[in-house]
């Protein structure tokens, strides 16, 4: 499977949609995703060239990742990285998250925030392999199918 990066547009929306929906408990609405377009925010996405339900003949880009993020002065938050569940264990979130901070790099931003849900220990893992640390937590902040979950805030400073 080759890929292609580039922004998000906001002709992107029904893919995002689709994608979100797939790979989230608790996917964000269509109305969050849109929203996503705005001048403070900043994209990023993955596209394989043939899907896993297109014949290899016929091949037709195919979102498998995005993130967005926010960007204010030297500070960003990572707001949403998503990774198509059939694609997940591949390296595509380390790749998501490099262009991440790629990005932030060249728009001079060098303090970069997120939180994650507690029980993502996957995500949390990879944060901290890019040298995420945890400083806070946020009690009862997601929703789950039986109540809430706290939040693990993270942050990760380039120091000069």
């Amino acid at each position: 499977m080759s890929l292609l990066f580039r922004a998000l547009t906001p002709a992107d929306l029904d893919a995002m949609q689709a994608l979100e929906q797939a790979a989230h408990s608790h996917p964000w609405t269509r109305e969050t995703l849109a929203s996503s377009f705005g001048q403070r925010y900043f994209t990023g996405s993955l596209w394989s060239d043939v899907s896993a339900e297109q014949p290899a003949s016929k091949p037709e880009p195919t979102l498998v990742g995005y993130f967005i993020a926010d960007g204010v002065l030297d500070e960003s938050t990572l707001m949403n990285i998503c990774v198509a569940p059939h694609a997940q264990g591949k390296g595509l979130g380390r790749q998501l998250l490099a262009s991440y901070l790629a990005a932030c790099a060249e728009r001079g931003i060098t303090q970069h925030w997120l939180e994650v849900r507690a029980s993502n220990v996957k995500a949390q893992a990879l944060y901290l392999s890019a040298d995420y640390q945890e400083y806070s937590q946020r009690h009862d902040y997601y929703p789950t199918a039986t109540g809430w979950e706290d939040a693990v805030l993270m942050a990760f400073k380039v120091y000069d």
